[in-house]
């Protein structure tokens, strides 16, 4: 799938317990092809636990914990859905914290279906144009964002996607907002 090579680049998965399996699975596939080094971020201690449709599924390790985490290790931010792990995450401000810096350098960030709910804590999204899951469009357009149904929308390296029958199309924005790389500021 991987249409260019990334090699060198770094790349966070944030991601709480509860994330929906092929959001984050597929997009880790996806960069790896592309030679990208991804790591997944969490406030858990060794492994996150995947939720798939309706059941937890496999675990998968944390390379840094959150608390370990230096957001200027990375080139850019992938945040996987599930309707648990945002919701998890932006209660904790090490999470917000870290997000936020990636959206203040401009950095590209890639979020999917329930995954911008993390980024509305940063405060950052007023005036974007983004979609998501449409559960939390509301949300969104209360943080001042312009949203859209569409499989993939970029703003600015900003990527979002409404559900896991978008990672085609998600995958591939978010691999050319990668090697783009940091955004100025619109």
């Amino acid at each position: 799938m991987a249409t260019q090579k990334l090699t060198g680049k770094r790349v966070a998965i944030i991601t709480e317990n509860g994330f929906e399996e092929v959001e984050l699975t597929q997009p880790l596939q996806a960069l790896k092809e592309a030679g990208v080094n991804a790591q997944i971020v969490s406030p858990q201690q060794d492994k996150v636990k995947a939720w798939d449709h309706d059941h937890w599924s496999i675990e998968l390790p944390v390379d840094v914990q959150i608390d370990n985490a230096n957001p200027d290790d990375y080139d850019a931010l992938v945040v996987p859905g599930g309707v648990m792990n945002p919701d998890t995450a932006r209660a904790n401000e090490k999470c917000v914290a870290f997000v936020k810096h990636f959206l203040d350098k401009g950095k590209p960030v890639a979020a999917i279906c329930h995954g911008p709910q993390l980024l509305i804590e940063t405060g950052l999204l007023k005036g974007r144009t983004m979609t998501s899951y449409a559960s939390i469009k509301t949300d969104l357009v209360n943080a001042g964002v312009n949203w859209v149904d569409k499989e993939v929308v970029v703003d600015n390296g900003l990527v979002t996607s409404r559900s896991p029958k978008d990672l085609e199309a998600f995958n591939r924005k978010m691999l050319e907002e990668i090697g783009e790389g940091v955004h100025e500021h619109a």
